[in-house]
């Protein structure tokens, strides 16, 4: 155990996972990892892995750069990326293939000023379900106390029940794969098989024989019979996660069975048919003119956009913010602090509820004897939300800060109601219709104080 006391933290939290977890620096070097790292690589317990590059038989950072990339970081081989990433990934370990999904969170080192990542790779068996991001959605994904979320829920639950095509938009973490599911265990096709296809998952390669399977003899190497995934999905619900990341045979293939409903297997002359309730997530807009990488289909898009609802991030969700904390809090007995509760409020939250999962089970190490948390326990984990350079001056130019549509509306009326009472902010809260409070929150949210003016966020009333 390390004498740094900060060091022997991030250990402990780290020891405290199930699956095989470390935190890595900005170049990709192991500050510290737990046991079961060195039981999933199949290497000794006591292994001491010191680089994402030679991590057993694993490269780790090749994977989080690919991912990174992915995601839209295009100088991601040359710039460390702090985006929070959620991808999977096949490993070779022991000359057996494995499944993991690799999830990474910030954290940081206030000692030493730099920058940490946590990193998580979870072992994935077929048909496993997927836990709610960090453990700590709402009580179900189909509930929620904001009225912009409950009203794209009720649509999502109308849609699937009618068997539309649905498309499911929203950040990553937002919950879109586990709506997704939960709209199938509802739904009429609940007693037939959930067919999950990952849209960065199937290489070319091996595309025809993934999707559409293959008879025995049908190439060198195809020793048995094969079913494909959509023969699987037949009757039941496909759901493709993450189209935004598929390639373009990928989209063609996929194009033509969903246009006739019929598909050939590799190496036979049978005509098969797929029929299938269909739903797609992107966390990018799919829309024509929207995206800056590769374009996406539009006649795909069209397929699957039958019906499209859009999942808020939790920075729009305040009030399942804190329904989440209080069933948190409650949960283990603990009591944090009011000025957390409103920091934790003021967080832009670029991870969602995933990232909300991270920032919650660290918190719960730093704890007292009675419960309390104070506020100063999130320096370790979130340490932007004290950090007057993430908000730009009034008047300066927001580039690099992401706003949702919703967001960029309320900046627009937040900027016309101070400029129609000459920046009184009290006359301009009475003309919204809320508290001088709650004005400087959304001020303060939504990047709009000057940072000469900022005051510290515990002298704010207001919390969740």
């Amino acid at each position: 155990m390390s004498t740094d006391p900060y060091l022997a933290l991030i250990q402990g939290f780290v020891e405290q996972f199930r699956d095989a977890s470390l935190v890595i620096d900005e170049l990709g070097r192991i500050v510290t990892h737990n046991r079961a790292l060195a039981e999933l690589l199949g290497q000794p317990a006591d292994s001491k892995f010191d680089s994402t590059l030679r991590l057993g038989p694993v490269n780790l950072q090749q994977l989080l750069i690919r991912a990174a990339i992915d995601a839209g970081e295009h100088d991601a081989a040359g710039r460390p990326s702090s985006r929070a990433l959620d991808f999977h990934a096949d490993l070779v370990v022991r000359e057996r293939p494995v499944r993991a999904r690799i999830v990474t969170a910030n954290l940081a080192d206030p000692q030493r000023q730099r920058q940490l990542r946590l990193v998580r790779l979870q072992v994935v068996s077929a048909g496993d379900p997927e836990a709610p991001p960090g453990g700590y959605a709402p009580d179900s994904v189909l509930e929620s106390s904001d009225p912009d979320t409950r009203a794209a829920l009720d649509l999502a639950r109308r849609a699937a029940g009618a068997g539309r095509p649905l498309l499911i938009l929203g950040e990553s973490g937002t919950g879109k794969t586990a709506l997704a599911r939960e709209l199938h265990r509802i739904g009429p096709r609940r007693h037939a098989r959930l067919e999950e296809l990952h849209g960065a998952t199937i290489a070319d390669a091996g595309l025809v024989s993934e999707l559409f399977g293959h008879v025995q003899g049908a190439y060198p190497g195809a020793d048995a019979e094969r079913i494909g995934r959509l023969e699987y999905a037949h009757g039941g619900t496909l759901l493709l996660d993450e189209v935004a990341a598929m390639s373009p045979r990928l989209q063609a293939a996929l194009l033509r069975v969903l246009d006739t409903g019929r598909f050939e297997r590799a190496g036979e002359n049978r005509i098969r048919r797929a029929e299938f309730h269909l739903i797609a997530t992107s966390s990018a807009d799919l829309s024509a003119g929207s995206r800056s990488g590769p374009a996406f289909r539009t006649d795909l898009y069209h397929r699957l956009a039958g019906i499209t609802i859009r999942l808020p991030p939790l920075r729009e969700r305040l009030a399942d913010l804190a329904s989440c904390l209080d069933r948190w809090s409650s949960h283990h007995g603990l009591k944090p602090d009011p000025a957390l509760r409103e920091r934790l409020a003021q967080h832009h939250w670029p991870g969602n509820f995933r990232e909300l999962g991270h920032v919650l089970e660290w918190l719960r190490l730093q704890a007292d004897s009675s419960g309390h948390i104070a506020s100063h326990a999130l320096a370790g984990v979130l340490p932007s939300i004290d950090a007057p350079a993430a908000t730009p001056d009034a008047g300066e130019a927001t580039e690099g800060l992401s706003f949702s549509a919703k967001e960029r509306k309320e900046r627009e009326m937040l900027e016309a109601a101070l400029t129609a009472h000459n920046g009184n902010r009290t006359l301009a809260a009475r003309s919204l219709g809320i508290d001088r409070t709650t004005l400087w929150r959304k001020l303060h949210r939504l990047r709009l104080i000057p940072e000469a003016t900022r005051k510290p966020l515990e002298k704010q009333t207001t919390t969740l």
